[in-house]
This record gives structure tokens, C-alpha cells and sequence, in this order.
């Protein structure tokens, strides 16, 4: 298997970080945290005419910006295998939206640096915070994106520190949307790549299919968030509010490996054909075709114990993708859709974005029920 994101990898010293790697990474994050916790109490003993200029982490350094970003992309894929704070679904876009394009401009261009999408110019600034598009990568149905959320005033921040996998306890009242597709979902999560400035990063990783099998790649991106806010419970606090609305284009080079199908296999008693198989870098796809219809869901999508087992026995086929270094991702319960057939079958797609980028090689197989399929014979 060859990856285009071979050079990307070269670029960004390591993008598979092992559990030690994860362990030192957190650590940093509590000694950053730590540091900045102690500032705060110096800040907060000085004397009061040293407190007349306004409190202020110092301002990003964009000489680096870049590498800084790239950085924290791999930051964001480690941690989002930590554990996530949020929902996204993708839909189809609004007419309105499709009409923005044409009376109120298009979407930012994305050009590629290193084989990342580096959106330009995708950017709003709300209530004294900026949202910035910064970087994306993926394949033909997964991707991850990362948004810089910059504070004119820091001191919103007080008080937010990392917990132990390094996530922000903070979730956004924010929605996306890649034009053309059916249906999407996925993570997201706030991160701090850099405790000594204004600026807090924000990762979506999603999944999506598109009506015709065509790719999300050159597709807009549409997204759009209106708060942030604590995850504490009946303690939540508001963050900050605003409009905060981006479209950009889905530039980023496809490292998709398509391997070999038409494999058969059961599950739960049921005939289930794989369809087609696709790894790459940052994720894996799957669609089988199984011998028994999805169910309808229940009042207001509520899942009786009886149409959960009725789902899974449509929708939980296993999959398990294998790396080379003897690690595993389950992907069974990735994003998944059903479609019914009329001949009383289901078509289904599983997608999903793994907990890390990979580089050239370090996928070995995928495993779809009982059926392993080399990623070496593709």
C-alpha cells in the first residue's frame, strides 16, 4: 500500500503516537495547565495598579502558525481517540445556503500544503472571538478539521483546564454540513495546543456518504457555530455566543485504498455480502449487503430493547481494522446507514475515522465478520 500522505508524515515527526507517547503529550498539557494556573495566582497577588493593563495571553506567533498547526492536527487525532464532547450530523445544505454562493460569495479556496487542506481566508469573528478554518485531511468519506477559536479577552478561559486525556471540558453549539451528501455524523472536541496564547482549538472527525459514491473531496464544507459552553452539568457556563459561519472547500489529497470484495459471511444468521472495503490514512469504509431489513425506529427515535436487537442484527456486523504494529481499531460502531431493498434485504455503509493518522504500510488488514481481507492484496 502507498500514501500520498508519505511526505506529510516525513513533515510532522510521527503522526501514530503510542500509549507513552499519549502519556507525555498529557503530561505536557498538565504542566502547561499548571503553569498557567500559577500565573493566574501571581496575576491575582499583584499589587492592583500592575492589573491596569488587561490580562492577556500573548498573541500567536504566525511566523510558526503552520507548523504549529500541523502539530496540533496530529494533537487532535490522538486525543479524539481519548474521548470525545460532542455530536455533529451533517445534512443536506439549505437552498439558501446554495444561494449564498452566488449573491454572497463562494467558499474560501483550500490549497494543499503537504498534502493537507489549508483552508484560506475561512474565517469569522463574533462578540471579540474568531473562528478560523485552519486544516483538514481525509479520504473520500472521513476527514477531521481543525478551527482555531482565538479570544480577544482570555480571561473567558479561566478556570477551563485540560482533564487527563487532554480534552477541553467544553462543548460547542455547532453544526456542519459537506454539500451532496446523505447523511453524516462523527466527534468532536475542544484541545489546547498551545496554553501560552489567546487561541483554543476545536476538531471535528466525521463520516459521510454522498448520493453517488462520488467522494466529499471538492465538495463545501458548511459549518456554523452560535456558543460555547461548559461541560459541568447544572455548574455550565456560557463561554462565548456569536454567529460564527464558514464554508470552504474540501481540498485535501485522497489516500484511499479499495480492496478486494464480494466476500460472504453471516451474522446473526443472516447472509451478508461485502460490497466494497476502503482503507486509507485516516479511516476506513465498509458495504455489505445482509439478508434481512433494517426496522423501523421507535416514537421519536426511542429504541425499545426489541428494535435495538431488531438494529443490530442489520447493522452490527464487527469490523476491525489491524495495523502493523499489532494494534486494532474496532470500527463496528462506526457511522452507519441502512437502506432498504425491495427484495427484503438491507444495503448498509459503515464509516468511520480512526484514532490516529497512518502512514504507508501501517495498515494490515481489515476484518468484516469472520472475513479478513490483506490490505497487501489490493
Amino acid at each position: 500500500m502507498t500514501s500520498p500522505l508519505d511526505s506529510y508524515t516525513r513533515s510532522m515527526d510521527g503522526l501514530h503516537f503510542p500509549d507513552e507517547a499519549k502519556a507525555r503529550m498529557t503530561e505536557g498539557l498538565r504542566a502547561a495547565a499548571a503553569a498557567k494556573s500559577a500565573e493566574k495566582s501571581a496575576r491575582a497577588a499583584a499589587p492592583a495598579e500592575a492589573l491596569t493593563m488587561p490580562a492577556r495571553r500573548p498573541g500567536r506567533r504566525r511566523t510558526h502558525r503552520w507548523a504549529r498547526v500541523a502539530a496540533g492536527l496530529a494533537l487532535a487525532l490522538v486525543l479524539g481517540g481519548g474521548g470525545t464532547v460532542a455530536m455533529a450530523v451533517g445534512v443536506l445544505p439549505n437552498p439558501a445556503d446554495v444561494l449564498s454562493d452566488v449573491f454572497g460569495g463562494t467558499p474560501a479556496q483550500t490549497e494543499l500544503l503537504n498534502e493537507v487542506g489549508h483552508p484560506i481566508g475561512a474565517s469569522a469573528t463574533s462578540n471579540g472571538v474568531t473562528v478560523t478554518a485552519e486544516a483538514v485531511v481525509g479520504d473520500r468519506s472521513n476527514f477531521t478539521v481543525v478551527y482555531d477559536v482565538e479570544f480577544d479577552d482570555p480571561s473567558a478561559l479561566e478556570g477551563v483546564e485540560p482533564n487527563e486525556n487532554g480534552v477541553l471540558p467544553l462543548v460547542a453549539d455547532a453544526a456542519c454540513h459537506v454539500d451532496g451528501t446523505v447523511a453524516g455524523g462523527g466527534t468532536a472536541w475542544f484541545y489546547d495546543a498551545d496554553p501560552n496564547d489567546n487561541t483554543i482549538q476545536y476538531a471535528e472527525s466525521m463520516g459521510f456518504t454522498t448520493w453517488n459514491d462520488a467522494g466529499i473531496i471538492g465538495r463545501t464544507m458548511r459549518f456554523s457555530m452560535d456558543g460555547i459552553r461548559t461541560m459541568e452539568g447544572e455548574d455550565s457556563r456560557t463561554i462565548a455566543t456569536g454567529d460564527w459561519d464558514l464554508k470552504f472547500e474540501m481540498n485535501y489529497v485522497d489516500t484511499t485504498v479499495d480492496l478486494p470484495a464480494g466476500q460472504e459471511t453471516t451474522w446473526q444468521g443472516a447472509d451478508v455480502t461485502i460490497d466494497a472495503v476502503a482503507v486509507s490514512s485516516v479511516g476506513v469504509t465498509v458495504d455489505y449487503t445482509i439478508d434481512r431489513q433494517i426496522g423501523d425506529l421507535g416514537p421519536s427515535g426511542r429504541l425499545s430493547d426489541e428494535a435495538r436487537a431488531k438494529q443490530d442484527a442489520v447493522l452490527g456486523l464487527p469490523v476491525t481494522v489491524t495495523f502493523a504494529d499489532g494494534t486494532t481499531f474496532d470500527a463496528t460502531n462506526a457511522n452507519t446507514t441502512a437502506v432498504k431493498r425491495d427484495d427484503g434485504t438491507s444495503a448498509v455503509t459503515k464509516t468511520v475515522t480512526y484514532d490516529r493518522i497512518v502512514a504507508a504500510g501501517d495498515i494490515v488488514s481489515v476484518t468484516v465478520g469472520d472475513v479478513e481481507i490483506p490490505v497487501s492484496a489490493a
